[in-house]
């Protein structure tokens, strides 16, 4: 190999790492690569309460996956308006020798009438700021007659409320009159074994944009009550020792999950992720501690004998047999709506924000 030729290499391998050093933090590099949908980095927790805000926190707090995909946006229709409510939440920790350690969590205080409140309110606000972008937004309605592509993804559709999962249990909300599905990029609600609404969305999704002439949204958020980290297993997939969990109450908005995404020609296909998805994701927890009451343990009198260490809100270890602990989180509803509407009003602030950048 020449000099030249040697030293043209080296130029073209320091210019990528010029540019791979000058992108920012809240944008996804490109991969030499394309294997799959890219996915949020997580940043550290924000503490929030109703009345703070959170509009310079944009760089750090939201990711999007590629640059320029909405520009040229000038309507949209949104098919999937979502809110999930974390209603139980629990995990398993199995140690050697099987022992384990186990621990649930309730919900208690928001009603499903709390729930539906937040949805509607929420839905009309961001309606309202998007639009107040420049970019219409679409009647489902008067999609649907014009979009035979969209009528067919309708019916693959959630009607909701829609309850799902058990010892992991969250109910789905949306705006009256509207269903939701889950896309590839719903890790949470593929976990409750809806695959059969996330693996055949792109087509009608692609058919909808090109005969609506229109980008196709969806919004997500996940709230949740609890904070529950179960350790796993170790290296080369041995158990610990001591198999341990340990949990909180921690009213909060949960990362990555929580996003918006919108369908463009413009937008980047993956084989993982065949619909022309724009995403733009929450990367840190927006937690809200100010409406907790009290994290009672409702385990049974037998089970509370020496089967913990720390308090209801703690860690939970053993070496030897089962440990479990059941928890009840008791919310003010009237804090917590007021926090969990302020928090959701914030965040998708912030992502209609950057949107309007990219237009």
């Amino acid at each position: 190999m020449g000099p030249k030729l040697q030293g043209g290499l080296v130029a073209t391998f320091l210019g990528l790492l010029l540019a791979c050093a000058g992108t920012s933090q809240a944008y996804a590099a490109k991969p030499l690569i394309n294997l799959g949908p890219k996915s949020a980095p997580v940043s550290e927790p924000v503490s929030f309460g109703a009345g703070d805000d959170l509009s310079g926190q944009s760089g750090v707090l939201i990711w999007q996956n590629e640059r320029e995909a909405a520009r040229g946006l000038r309507q949209v229709v949104i098919p999937s308006f979502q809110v999930e409510f974390v209603t139980n939440s629990g995990a398993t920790s199995t140690g050697s020798g099987l022992s384990q350690s186990q621990v649930s969590y309730t919900l208690n205080g928001p009603s499903p009438q709390d729930m539906q409140a937040i949805t509607d309110a929420y839905y009309a606000k961001f309606v309202a700021e998007l639009e107040a972008t420049g970019v219409k937004v679409i009647t489902l309605d008067e999609a649907m007659a014009r979009s035979p592509g969209l009528v067919r993804l309708m019916n693959m559709a959630k009607p909701a409320p829609y309850v799902r999962g058990k010892a992991n249990r969250s109910a789905f909300y949306s705006p009256p009159g509207m269903k939701f599905y889950f896309t590839p990029n719903d890790g949470r609600a593929k976990g409750f074994g809806d695959t059969m609404t996330t693996t055949g969305s792109q087509v009608p999704e692609e058919m909808a944009m090109r005969e609506l002439d229109a980008g196709v949204m969806g919004v997500r958020m996940v709230v949740d009550f609890a904070e529950i980290q179960a350790r796993g297993r170790g290296v080369l997939g041995m158990r610990p020792m001591t198999a341990k969990v340990t949990s909180k109450a921690n009213v909060a908005l949960l990362p990555t999950d929580t996003q918006l995404w919108v369908i463009t020609p413009k937008a980047k296909s993956t084989p993982m992720d065949l619909g022309h998805r724009l995403r733009y994701a929450l990367t840190g927890a927006v937690v809200m501690p100010g409406s907790v009451i009290s994290a009672s343990d409702t385990t049974t009198g037998a089970s509370k004998m020496g089967d913990a260490v720390g308090s209801a809100i703690g860690v939970l270890a053993g070496v030897g047999g089962t440990k479990t602990r059941t928890y009840e989180v008791t919310v003010d509803p009237t804090l917590w709506r007021l926090d969990v509407s302020a928090a959701m009003e914030q965040v998708g602030a912030l992502m209609i924000a950057r949107l309007k950048q990219d237009l």
